[in-house]
């Protein structure tokens, strides 16, 4: 899940093969000597801090497995120029925020790594990362990645709230909607970017007939807003809650009738799918990768990133969170394989920052770290629409070769335009 609304083996394929030996997805060779912590001739140890117990756990924890998935993969092809890598500290800061600080110090000061990959958490604080120069990489959910130079973020590390009404003003305009309810919980992880929807339809002409973006976690009253829906005449919702607020106003909306639309920005997950047929049959999502079920013919990264996820963490091959975490390991090797023998964690920051279209290997939207991944946004903005259509999450408005949907900055009606340079299926 994204609080902020807006991220068993198979047969390789030869697009797939064709893919790993251009891209360094493995590359073997000889590991200079080096100073820097955390580093042998053999390995290159870091670690990750993620909320793994507690009541949002849920959330968080399936970033990890999406790092160490890529690392595997990397590793049994020989790693990088010999070194494997390897996520030698997972440590859980239990929800926790004065917890997650004490443990920043315990990866730095105790464990020695020589750089964080895999951050996943509500209670991310960058200050002891950014002053020991540590290169950083993970899934951001507030704007504390924004602006330091060896903070990485899976997609970029700004949260741009302006553009999150672009994919709802799309969809409202498709499905002819003439009333739009908008909700969220009341925390500014979520808050923020549904009120910043709410206020973008609005401007773009469309009638908001309800908000509510003071929902109690977790989903605690959403009945009464479902029905002041049904009073608005509501036929369209767009959701900033979780997997579970959305399944309780589902549930909800069931249970009173109401005929509508829904675009959740959290919640595209297999197992919940499979859990909740009924509740999220028609439902719309958008992402900003690849969708899982877009063909792999066109999408060789997709097709590296599935047979691996069912080789080494079948539990979470079609998880939103394990594919950040995925992402997050790409763009680390990235930098470690740029770095080659002078292999510094000041290095692997300033190579990561050269790279101008990262994709994680045809994944995602191009991110150019080198002027804009940790200061602004670029447009065209690119988003992936799919809806629920009876198991399965199917791409629709943007398919086959190309799945993704871009548009313009434009005060109105957002109208696509042809995806930037580098886009996956361009």
């Amino acid at each position: 899940m994204h609080l902020g609304g807006l991220r068993g083996a198979r047969a390789v394929t030869t697009a797939l093969l064709l893919v790993i030996a251009g891209s360094g997805f493995g590359a073997s060779g000889t590991g200079a000597s080096t100073s820097a912590p955390g580093v042998t001739p053999t390995q290159i140890d870091v670690g990750a801090i993620s909320t793994l117990s507690g009541p949002i756990a849920a959330d968080f924890e399936s970033l990890v497995p999406g790092v160490s998935a890529y690392f595997d993969m990397v590793d049994a092809k020989g790693g990088i120029n010999g070194r494997n890598l390897v996520l030698a500290h997972s440590l859980d800061d239990g929800g926790n925020p004065s917890q997650f600080n004490q443990l920043a110090h315990t990866l730095i000061d105790q464990d020695h790594v020589f750089a964080a990959v895999g951050m996943a958490t509500a209670f991310f604080s960058p200050s002891y990362f950014v002053t020991t120069n540590t290169p950083t990489y993970g899934y951001d959910v507030t704007e504390n990645w924004a602006g330091p130079d060896n903070l990485f973020a899976a997609g970029g590390s700004v949260i741009y709230e302006p553009s999150a009404s672009e994919a709802p003003a799309y969809l409202a305009h498709k499905l002819h909607s003439t009333s739009i309810a908008v909700v969220a919980y009341g925390v500014s992880a979520s808050s923020d970017a549904c009120a910043s929807v709410a206020k973008g339809l609005t401007a773009r002409g469309f009638h908001v007939g309800y908000t509510d973006v003071n929902v109690s976690y977790p989903g605690s009253g959403i009945s009464s807003d479902v029905q002041r829906m049904q009073q608005a005449g509501t036929d369209l919702v767009v959701s900033c809650m979780d997997i579970t607020g959305n399944i309780a106003m589902a549930r909800a909306i069931q249970q009173y009738g109401l005929k509508t639309h829904q675009l959740w920005f959290n919640g595209d997950d297999q197992g919940t799918l499979q859990q909740y047929p009924s509740l999220m049959k028609g439902v719309y999502f958008t992402v900003a990768h690849v969708p899982f079920d877009a063909p792999t013919k066109y999408y060789p990264g997709l097709a590296a990133y599935l047979s691996a996820m069912r080789k080494y963490e079948p539990k979470w091959v079609h998880d939103e969170v394990a594919i950040q975490g995925w992402e997050s390991a790409a763009l680390f090797a990235a930098g470690v394989r740029a770095a080659g023998s002078d292999l510094t964690q000041q290095n692997v920051i300033d190579q990561t920052n050269k790279l101008t279209e990262f994709t994680a290997y045809g994944l995602t939207n191009p991110v150019n770290w080198e002027k804009s991944g940790h200061a602004g946004h670029v447009y065209p903005d690119c988003s992936a629409f799919i809806q629920v259509s009876g198991d399965k999450f199917v791409p629709v408005f943007g398919q086959g070769h190309q799945v993704f949907v871009c548009f313009n900055k434009l005060p109105k009606i957002p109208v696509p335009v042809a995806p930037p340079a580098g886009m996956p299926g361009a």
